[in-house]
C-alpha cells in the first residue's frame, strides 16, 4: 500500500526549482513522488499532510518527508481517478471517486466503500463531497442527484423528489452561517434548516453554466465562478458579478477558486492560466510568461503558509507565494 519517494532527491529538486525562482515551486512526476502530472486538487489535513487528488493514479498523501500513494492496486480504493475529498471530525477522509463511488479511510488501515450496490448511494460518479456543521456527508453526483449521510443510512435528493431541476449536482459548500449551497449544471439551490430556497428567493436571478467551486474568505463572502462565464462574489446581501464585458476581469470561464490570507480571489481556468483579483485590479498568471507549470488549472488550494498549490491537468503542481514558497508544519 505504501510508495515511498526519497526525501533527499525531493530537496535536490526544490533546491533547483528555489534557486530559480523562489515564489514558486514546480512539482511534477519525474522530479517529486508524485505518479503522475493529472492532478485534480489538493487538501491540508490537521496535521499539515498535504493530500493530492489525481486523474488517474489515486490518491496522495505527501508529508514534507515522504509520499504515500494509494490506488486500485495496492489499496481498497475503488477508483483511480479521485474528485473529491473531505474530513470528518475525527479526520477520517471521504474520498469522492469518479467511477467507484464513495471511500471512507481513517488514515490507517479501516475502509469503507459505499456505492451503487451496497448502499442507496445513487452514483458512482462523485463530483462533490463536504461534511456539514452536524457531521453530516452531502455527495453531489454526475446523474443521480445529492445524497446526505447520516453516519447510519443514505437520503437521496434528486428531481422527482426535491425541488431540484436536474440531477447532475456539480459542486456542494456549506458557508459559515451553516447555509448549505448546492450548485447544478443548471441553476443554485440552497438549504437552511431543512428548507429549500430557490435563486428566486435569494434575489439572484439565473444562470447559463455549471459552478464546480465555491470558496469564502475573512469576510465571509462567497465567491464561485462559472466554467463557461463569470467569477461571482456574493456578500450575504448582493452578488457581485465579474467578466470582460462589464469589468476589467481579462478572462471568462472558471474551475478552481480560492481565497487567500489577504482575501486576494484566486481563479483557475481553462487553458488561460490563474487569475488574481484584489478587489481593484486584475493580474493573470500564464506558462508562457511565468513559471506556471499549465493553463488549465482546475483547482487552488491555500495551506496554512499561505502558499497558493495551482493543480493542473499536465502540468503537475505549481505552488506560487509572493514571500517565497514555505514548506514546514
Amino acid at each position: 500500500m505504501v510508495n515511498l519517494f526519497t526525501h533527499f532527491f525531493l530537496l535536490i529538486s526544490i533546491a533547483l526549482t528555489f534557486g530559480q525562482n523562489p515564489n514558486w515551486l514546480i512539482l511534477q512526476k519525474d522530479s517529486s513522488g508524485l505518479p503522475t502530472n493529472g492532478i485534480r486538487g489538493v487538501v491540508q489535513d490537521k496535521k499539515g499532510n498535504y493530500w493530492i487528488l489525481t486523474y488517474d493514479a489515486g490518491l496522495v498523501k505527501y508529508d514534507l518527508k515522504s509520499w504515500t500513494i494509494f490506488n486500485t492496486k495496492n489499496s481498497p480504493l475503488p477508483h483511480n481517478y479521485v474528485y473529491s475529498l473531505a474530513f470528518d471530525k475525527n479526520e477520517n477522509l471521504w474520498i469522492g471517486t469518479y467511477g467507484g463511488g464513495v471511500a471512507v479511510f481513517d488514515q490507517k488501515k479501516t475502509w469503507k466503500i459505499f456505492n451503487r450496490s451496497n448502499s442507496k448511494l445513487p452514483c458512482n460518479w462523485i463530483y462533490s463531497i463536504i461534511v456539514d456543521h452536524n457531521s453530516n456527508i452531502w455527495v453531489g453526483t454526475f446523474s443521480g442527484g445529492m445524497a446526505k449521510f447520516d453516519g447510519t443510512e443514505w437520503e437521496v435528493f434528486n428531481k422527482e423528489n426535491s425541488p431540484l431541476t436536474q440531477n447532475k449536482v456539480t459542486i456542494l459548500y456549506e458557508d459559515k452561517n451553516n447555509l448549505l449551497w448546492i450548485g447544478t449544471a443548471e441553476m443554485f439551490f440552497w438549504i437552511k434548516d431543512g428548507k429549500w430556497i430557490t435563486e428566486k428567493e435569494m434575489n439572484y436571478g439565473s444562470l447559463d453554466y455549471a459552478a464546480y467551486w465555491i470558496t469564502s474568505d475573512k469576510k465571509n463572502r462567497i465567491i464561485f465562478g462559472y466554467k463557461f462565464g463569470s467569477l461571482v462574489i456574493y456578500d450575504g446581501e448582493k452578488f457581485e458579478i465579474l467578466n470582460p464585458q462589464n469589468s476589467k476581469m481579462p478572462i471568462e470561464g472558471f474551475y478552481g477558486v480560492a481565497s487567500d490570507f489577504n482575501d486576494v480571489i484566486w481563479a483557475g481556468t481553462f487553458g488561460q492560466g490563474v487569475v488574481r483579483y484584489d478587489g481593484v485590479s486584475f493580474k493573470t498568471f500564464r506558462s508562457g510568461s511565468s513559471p506556471l507549470s499549465d493553463d488549465l488549472v482546475f483547482n487552488i488550494f491555500v495551506d496554512n503558509k499561505n502558499n497558493k498549490w495551482f493543480s493542473t491537468l499536465r502540468g503537475g503542481i505549481s505552488i506560487f507565494n509572493e514571500n517565497g514558497v514555505i514548506l514546514n508544519r
